[in-house]
């Protein structure tokens, strides 16, 4: 005996870009309808101007709409109270969660509702769409594959304004154009479709099963600087409060880095290590696969570059990309 099929519903809105936003519906939509402008309406008034079924695959809709500012952070929910399916059945969900206007600012994402740990977004529950500048690094496939999450690093507004990206598949696209890149190059990319949470202090784009990658024009800009840290900075009694609010998913540079202890690659090529400074500080750090230097205790270091994140309450770690992020004494 079959299982009685889903009742059909609107799954899903978030931003392709500035003026386009994707729906997603449970089941195949009624193009004769679905392809109306006048059949989709928004809570904020936002203007839609076409509607096009997706041709291989008609539960999916883009709508083109008046220009969206994502820097506004502009909250919205898309109604659709005509349309029906293929089967001419109407929908008994036709209203969006909320989303973000636009492609969001990564730095508004992050800022806190709260100043305390752990300074969740105030947009915690609310699907959004990124932007990155790659920073010449490892392509976003590896970290996925390796940790099962990327990050996002945006060109403009400081060091303090990268998010987590954390996706169950590989985004097509974005390490085919990240292997054309050279050091300081730009790819800029777009993921889209992810719901914000907060996940042991770390603000978070969490795949919602509707999550797309697409690679935008190569901006030839040079990548954003390593922000200087000291390990005491992330290891002191302090470091917590700061790490939590400001210091997750950011590009640092060490400086005078010992190893003090590295492990064995396991199985997937990784290594652990730990380093520390002058500071009286350490940090534990996982060695990416792609980093073929040979590493062992007691090693100097003139600089080491890195991503800083919290994988759980209470604990940093750095992530190294490439060999050119190690710079031997």
């Amino acid at each position: 005996m079959s299982s009685p099929s889903p009742a059909p519903c609107l799954h899903i809105a978030f931003a392709k870009s500035e003026t386009e936003l994707r729906l997603v519906f449970s089941t195949p939509v009624d193009p004769s309808i679905a392809q109306d402008p006048a059949a989709y309406q928004t809570r904020s008034g936002l203007k839609v101007l076409h509607a096009r079924v997706d041709d291989d695959d008609p539960t999916r809709v883009t709508l083109t709409t008046e220009p969206m500012n994502g820097e506004a952070m502009d909250i919205d929910v898309v109604r659709t109270p005509s349309i029906i399916t293929t089967l001419g059945e109407r929908l008994v969900k036709d209203e969006s969660p909320e989303f973000i206007h636009g492609i969001a600012s990564i730095p508004e994402i992050q800022r806190p509702a709260i100043d305390r740990f752990p300074f969740a977004s105030r947009f915690v529950g609310k699907n959004a769409s990124g932007s990155c500048g790659k920073d010449g690094g490892v392509d976003s496939n590896v970290l996925i594959d390796t940790f099962g999450f990327a990050f996002i690093h945006m060109q403009n507004g400081g060091p303090f304004n990268s998010l987590k990206i954390v996706t169950d598949k590989h985004i097509p696209g974005i390490a085919e154009a990240a292997r054309a890149l050279s050091p300081g190059l730009t790819v800029h990319v777009l993921w889209a479709g992810g719901e914000i949470r907060n996940v042991n202090g770390e603000n978070q784009l969490v795949d919602t099963g509707f999550m797309e990658g697409s690679i935008i024009t190569p901006n030839p800009l040079p990548s954003p600087p390593p922000f200087p840290v000291t390990c005491a900075e992330l290891s002191g009694p302090s470091s917590k409060e700061r790490r939590a609010k400001s210091l997750h998913a950011v590009i640092v540079r060490f400086s005078d880095v010992t190893i003090d202890r590295v492990s064995p690659p396991d199985r997937t090529g990784q290594r652990r290590a730990r380093i520390s400074d002058g500071s009286g500080g350490g940090v534990s750090a996982v060695i990416l696969s792609n980093v073929k230097t040979a590493l062992h205790a007691g090693q100097r270091l003139s600089a080491l570059r890195g991503l800083i994140h919290q994988p759980r309450e209470g604990e940093i770690e750095a992530i190294v990309e490439l060999d050119e992020h190690l710079v031997p004494a």
